[in-house]
This record gives structure tokens, C-alpha cells and sequence, in this order.
């Protein structure tokens, strides 16, 4: 940890040169921008909430790169429906989180039908 951060924190708290892990970590997060993006990772399971049991039958949100929400669709017309749809659904992303918007949505073929029908039958309707 940054020598100099740690001092004035020392100072801060009386300089016993303790402090709660949950407050260090926190502060990790934050220096190291880590925080935002686990917050963005709540867009996947907000996901089947916010698009209903119809998409989410045929989706499954994979990951988040930086503001973007990856998803896997069970075929190609079912991504150009979704695409054309993609201002509502992002709005409706956001709508549900709680942490930093999700700034764009990419729909992907899924490599397989398995992962998708799978992961249909869970309540939430991610893998």
C-alpha cells in the first residue's frame, strides 16, 4: 500500500496504525477503480428482472467489460431483435442497479444452446 496514504491515514485515526479491514479494502477499491466495476457486475444478476422471462429465456449475461454488458443470445435473429431493442433494455438495466449505469450492451451469439437453455430454468436466468 502507498506509504504515504498510509500515514495520513495513521494520522487521521491518531496514529494507533490500525484499521478496519473493511475500511482499507474500501480504499483499495476505490484507488484502484476496482469498485465501479464490481458494482457493474449487479447489471447480471439484475439481468432476468429487468428484461422479463420471455428474453431472459433466450439470454444470458457472461461478463462486463469496463461499461459494457456482454450477453450471449441463443440465435441471430434473436440478436437483431434485440438490438433493435437495446435503448429500452439498457434503460430497464439501469433502471434495476444499484450501482454505475451499464453504458452499452453487447449481444453475442452464445458458442452453445446448452448454456442458455440451462440457465433458463433458474429463477434469476443467468448461469
Amino acid at each position: 500500500m502507498n506509504r504515504g496514504r498510509m500515514g495520513a491515514a495513521r494520522a487521521k485515526r491518531g496514529g494507533d496504525g490500525f484499521a478496519p479491514v473493511a475500511e482499507v479494502l474500501d480504499g483499495y477499491l476505490d484507488a484502484s477503480g476496482l469498485g465501479v466495476a464490481l458494482a457493474r457486475l449487479r447489471a447480471m444478476d439484475d439481468w432476468g428482472d429487468a428484461v422479463g422471462p420471455r428474453i431472459s429465456r433466450v439470454t444470458r449475461p457472461v461478463e462486463v467489460r469496463g461499461e459494457t454488458l456482454v450477453v450471449e443470445v441463443l440465435s441471430s435473429a434473436w440478436i437483431t431483435e434485440l438490438t433493435m431493442m437495446g435503448g429500452i433494455i439498457l434503460k430497464r438495466v439501469n433502471a434495476r442497479g444499484t450501482g454505475p449505469p451499464i453504458g452499452r450492451i453487447r449481444f453475442r451469439l452464445a458458442e452453445t444452446t446448452e448454456t442458455i437453455t440451462r440457465s433458463a430454468g433458474r429463477a434469476d436466468g443467468h448461469g
